[in-house]
């Protein structure tokens, strides 16, 4: 299956490329009679797809060695730390952290609001033209806030543009639940749209999601089919619905091939299942892409420097659904039929994959994960982007690139 790469270097024009597979690719009208996704199930043709070598089995298969073992001694442990009543007590980051956030340039002038529903303070911010014509809502990820779009932000306010760019409750400037189970998608969803609902933003926006963030907004979609007419999906992860189950696969050669393909993901999962609040944030952003600077680290690291702010960063990875009695699998499944029936216009642009963490360049998260789109929305969805040079953070580590992308396919009709 071919992908286009695009670098900034190259003179490939990506508006005449967006605008010439605009009547295929992005047309409102059906181009043909459509699977059903209980039929058409693109963890199974994902999984078909990709190459796996000697290399990323052996890796593989160590890595589900550690999951099992670690996941062994998590259990007992999890049964007494779990007894406790959920407490719904929120900490405020303290102004001082962001210090280093501000020395890398995060100097935007912040926006709170209560979203409503008993939700504690959120931050956003809200950049550009009060009336402009193309609004763009872009959501980070994990385990980064809205300092992960800075450079990417001016580039495209310049076009005239308006960003909302909030920081998720628990993530950021906005405020934290300090128990990682109050965290899940329904709260995520809830808080944002009382920011929207607030601005009077209720229809034609552009969604711009990196990993959950996407996967948040994309249940907002769901639940708001006019809210959003464009999607741009950015590094992030196959809309897990609990895929561990051998029942799922044609046998169990294919059950192994996903198993691998998952392997490092069950094995940070299985890490942050263990060490919950107390898990390494640096480390793993430091994984994410070998030039990160240490200060640039710290800058990522403001608004979680102690264990009372790790509640939201310890609840993403858990509220990943790997087998489907998981509480969240539901959602993800209900999205997954909603984009596989969406007609909405999509850009999907990944950093290339890579084997290993803080060895080489690229995703070793998520890199591989880009097919699982294609598949998804395959009628609907234009030709996936590869981006060279880049890591888990592809609009961080490759913001002209990046922007150039999203304000060529927001102008393209």
């Amino acid at each position: 299956m071919a992908f286009d790469y695009y670098d900034s270097d190259k003179s490939t024009d990506v508006l005449a490329l967006l605008v010439n597979r605009s009547s295929e690719m992005f047309s409102d009208e059906p181009l043909g009679a459509r699977s059903d996704i209980s039929t058409h199930d693109p963890t199974l043709q994902m999984v078909d797809n990709l190459h796996l070598g000697l290399p990323e089995f052996a890796l593989g298969l160590i890595l589900l060695s550690v999951y099992t073992v670690i996941q062994l001694v998590a259990a007992p442990i999890n049964l007494v730390r779990d007894s406790t009543p959920i407490t719904y007590r929120v900490v405020r980051s303290q102004a001082k952290s962001f210090a280093p956030a501000h020395r890398m340039g995060y100097n935007f002038r912040g926006n709170y609001l209560y979203p409503g529903g008993g939700l504690p303070r959120l931050h956003y911010l809200d950049e550009g033209p009060a009336h402009a014509h193309h609004v763009l809502v872009l959501l980070h990820g994990m385990p980064f806030w809205s300092q992960s779009w800075i450079k990417i932000i001016p580039k495209l306010t310049s076009q005239n543009f308006r960003v909302i760019v909030p920081d998720l409750i628990g993530f950021g400037k906005s405020d934290k639940f300090t128990d990682y189970r109050v965290y899940n998608t329904s709260m995520h969803k809830a808080s944002l749209k009382g920011l929207l609902d607030h601005l009077g933003l209720h229809q034609n926006l552009v969604l711009v999601g990196h990993n959950w963030g996407w996967m948040i907004g994309a249940g907002l979609a769901k639940d708001y089919p006019n809210l959003f007419n464009k999607f741009v999906i950015l590094n992030t992860n196959n809309l897990p619905d609990g895929e561990l189950v051998p029942q799922r696969y044609r046998n169990m050669a294919q059950f192994t091939r996903f198993a691998v393909i998952n392997a490092f993901f069950l094995a940070f999962n299985a890490s942050m299942n263990l060490l919950r609040e107390l898990f390494p944030l640096s480390l793993l952003i430091k994984s994410l892409n070998i030039n990160f600077t240490k200060e640039e680290i710290r800058a990522f690291m403001s608004p979680h420097l102690s264990v009372s702010e790790c509640g939201g960063t310890t609840a993403f990875p858990l509220m990943v659904p790997v087998f489907p009695t998981h509480p969240e699998a539901r959602e993800m499944r209900e999205i997954r039929q909603f984009l596989h029936r969406s007609k909405k216009k999509t850009l999907v642009a990944y950093s290339e994959a890579s084997l290993l963490p803080w060895i080489s360049q690229g995703d070793f998260v998520v890199g591989n994960r880009l097919i699982f789109y294609q598949n998804l929305t395959p009628e609907t969805t234009t030709t996936p982007f590869r981006i060279p040079n880049g890591g888990h953070l592809i609009m961080y580590d490759r913001p002209d690139v990046v922007s150039q992308l999203i304000i060529n396919f927001v102008l393209a009709s």
